[in-house]
């Protein structure tokens, strides 16, 4: 009994909201309350009408004297009913949603209850002579209380006035009823059941309002931690766009100005430790990259380019990088290009070889002999996708001290290395794998290890691309840093804009050695008098500077303004130099009407390779002082193709008789729209017979077609005459040739 006693008022205690959220709480109780209660309204008021004419058929027509003369009271509480009924319509009016709710509604529910409970126990007692039954008042007792939240004070009076009237009713209507009672007793009963289910019914009604508030709170909470995250991760970028600006430009110049001294009489003590500065410098360049592009990963704002390429171009131009570290081991490199890769692709080159590259220079790091190889074949069990429907498959495999077991998942992770000596042994910043990782993963594949301790490693990636356009195929850089000698740039006047001298000073040594006529503004102010005065062919300009900065600066120009008096040239071609390299400032280029990038520190073979972008070139003998006679321009040379291709000189004999057949064919094509005067034409056939050309180390041959299909797309009809009797005469030294084998 105790614990009945104990238990009793913790099960007829009601919750009760927060005193903060008590008036939600009751406004959301008068919401739904109201809510429920409206269509039984229309409900009850078809029943009532249902009633009436049932009443009309039993007693109205009844022969009983009685029932005769109850008829009238029938009629007119049943009006009554109906009546009330349109008034608790028209209270409880629209309710869409809780801002529908007004004060009204904490009342009239409540009223309603009270006012059909006393209806109906009066009408059911009024009719008991004839009916013997109060059915109707057991199931509105009950009725509300399972469907409508109330508190325990509400159910109470509701259940008390409801089981007064009904005693009051039943006393007025039917005082010699004996069995009267027995329903008021079950009455009773039912009232006890009706308190539990409305006590229930409301306790339910709260819980769910505090989950829900719950849930809100933890939403709201959520929003604002990942609102604090997001300004942290932009807080972060702009600090790193920040700091890879401000370290940039130092090493702008220190980069720059050991290649320039490179490029003077040295002795070899003195080159050996420029050259050692100048790899200090590219290290520490290689680590604020893999720091940058990891946190563009982190943050999701790292985007692929899609682009055609040649495929075995940017295997070669991987191997290519890291042959001279490979030498200097004695390690052999290798490449194996598999049947059925094809050879022009549509996707992200710079990524794909930025993977390649990443892959090579560790295992040329961590491999002290034997052969590093790179293999690249079809990927069959990838899942389809319209959008880049080829898939291959990447080995890079070394001969290598290998992956210890425990470590072949983690490696991928950042910051980790395969030995804690790693580092200091090797160097690095343990983001390369992981950069290579996430990039693998946007190109639609996935990367992993199969390694041996002792036997070596196999770095294995898989990748998804679209079928590329040979035609649009983007060429890889023609120009090397150390050989100047000849620039397919067209000699130019430039306009410099650098507000810094040391970096003008370097490009400017980068572009006295590609022949320009360059002149120097400090400012974009002086850059805009100076385009105001003179014409120039190109304008490089810094992003970064005081005042008057390089993107107000191209604004200006590309709308005509000058610094007192309009620009020349609103059009002129505008190539951005900047120390910041994240994907926001080059997309802020192009929408500012910038034709291209550089990055800093800016080196004299990207800032050529952009500038013969914009420019367009032809291959030329360099002005300036004599330089060293330069060997003969091999017609073939089996050795150097196969050095490059990565196969046996059998294996190019093999090829020759099929190359030498596309070589006439394409000879022939572009010959025929060199008399129809179709140039778009000439410089395709041109461009693919290049390419064929040098597959076979036909580099006579291949540089011909590269100076014909640079006047084709100039439209230059006089030089491209020129040169195509040039390419004729070489394709038939190596016709000569080739029967000669």
């Amino acid at each position: 009994m105790k614990r009945i006693r104990d238990k009793l008022p913790q099960l007829i205690r009601e919750p009760k909201a927060p005193p903060e959220l008590r008036k939600e709480f009751e406004r959301e109780v008068a919401y739904f309350n109201s809510r429920r209660l409206k269509p039984i309204t229309w409900l009850l008021l078809s029943s009532l009408l249902v009633y009436l004419v049932a009443d009309y058929l039993t007693v109205k027509r009844s022969v009983l004297p009685r029932a005769q003369d109850m008829w009238p009271g029938i009629l007119a509480m049943r009006c009554v009913a109906i009546a009330a009924c349109g008034v608790f319509l028209r209270l409880f009016g629209p309710l869409r949603s809780e801002e529908d709710v007004t004060a009204r509604h904490h009342w009239v529910w409540k009223v309603y209850i009270l006012f059909f409970l006393i209806y109906t126990a009066i009408m059911v007692s009024f009719m008991f002579p004839v009916k013997e039954s109060i059915g109707p008042v057991y199931i509105f007792l009950l009725g509300p209380s399972a469907f409508i939240a109330m508190t325990t004070r509400q159910v109470t009076v509701m259940l008390a006035i409801g089981l007064a009237t009904l005693a009051g009713a039943l006393h007025a209507f039917v005082p010699e009823a004996a069995t009267a009672k027995y329903h008021l007793i079950n009455a009773m009963i039912i009232a006890w059941v009706s308190f539990v289910v409305a006590h229930v019914t409301y306790a339910m009604t709260y819980r769910a309002f505090m989950n829900r508030k719950v849930i809100e709170r933890k939403n709201r909470e959520l929003e604002e931690a990942r609102e604090a995250a997001e300004a942290a991760s932009q807080a972060k970028s702009d600090f790193l766009a920040s700091i890879s600006h401000e370290i940039r430009t130092p090493m702008n110049a220190i980069l720059g100005m050991t290649e320039v001294a490179l490029h003077t009489p040295l002795s070899g003590e003195q080159r050996d430790y420029v050259e050692t500065a100048r790899e200090a410098a590219l290290h520490l360049l290689d680590v604020i990259n893999d720091i940058l592009d990891f946190s563009r990963i982190e943050a999701r704002k790292l985007r692929l380019v899609s682009e055609h390429f040649d495929l075995p171009g940017v295997v070669h131009s991987s191997l290519k990088t890291v042959r001279l570290q490979a030498e200097q081991k004695n390690l052999e490199l290798d490449m194996e290009i598999m049947q059925g890769v094809p050879r022009f692709l549509k996707g992200d080159p710079g990524r794909l070889r930025q993977v390649l590259i990443n892959l090579l220079n560790n295992a040329v790091k961590f491999t002290d002999a034997g052969t590093i190889r790179v293999t690249v074949g079809p990927w069959e069990r990838t899942p389809a996708d319209p959008e880049r429907p080829i898939g291959l498959r990447f080995s890079v495999s070394d001969t290598g001290p290998g992956v210890d077991r425990e470590k072949v998942t983690s490696i991928f992770e950042p910051f980790t290395q395969s030995d804690g000596s790693t580092s200091r042994t090797y160097g690095g910043s343990g983001l390369g794998l992981a950069i290579c990782k996430d990039l693998v993963e946007l190109m639609g594949g996935e990367i992993r290890v199969v390694s041996r301790p002792g036997k070596g490693s196999e770095f294995i990636f898989t990748a998804r691309f679209a079928d590329g356009n040979p035609s649009r195929a983007v060429e890889p850089d023609l120009l090397e840093a150390a050989g100047p000698e000849s620039l397919p740039v067209t000699s130019s006047r430039v306009l410099l804009v650098d507000d810094n001298p040391i970096n003008a000073k370097v490009q400017k040594l980068h572009l006295d050695r590609m022949g320009m006529e360059t002149t120097v503004a400090a400012s974009g102010t002086e850059a805009l008098m100076l385009l105001a005065e003179k014409d120039f062919d190109i304008v490089l300009m810094d992003l970064e500077m005081p005042g008057m900065d390089g993107h107000e600066t191209t604004r200006r120009i590309r709308g005509g303004q000058g610094a007192g008096k309009p620009v020349r040239q609103p059009d002129i071609p505008i190539l951005a130099v900047t120390a910041h390299a994240l994907a926001e400032v080059r997309q802020r280029c192009e929408q500012g009407g910038m034709d291209g990038f550089v990055s800093k520190p800016v080196g004299f073979g990207p800032l050529a390779s952009a500038m013969r972008r914009i420019l367009g070139g032809e291959w030329r003998e360099a002005t300036g002082p004599p330089r060293p006679r330069q060997e003969a321009v091999p017609v073939l040379d089996l050795v150097a193709a196969s050095t490059e291709l990565g196969v046996s000189q059998a294996e190019i004999r093999h090829l020759i008789p099929n190359a030498m057949t596309e070589i006439v064919l394409k000879l022939t094509l572009a010959e025929q729209g060199l008399r129809k005067t179709i140039l778009r034409e000439v410089a395709l056939q041109s461009h693919t017979l290049k390419s064929v050309a040098a597959s076979i180390g036909a580099e006579a041959s291949r540089r011909a077609a590269l100076k014909l299909e640079n006047a084709a797309r100039r439209e230059d009809l006089e030089r491209s005459f020129e040169r195509m009797a040039t390419l004729r005469r070489e394709v038939g030294r190596l016709e000569l040739a080739v029967k000669a084998l």
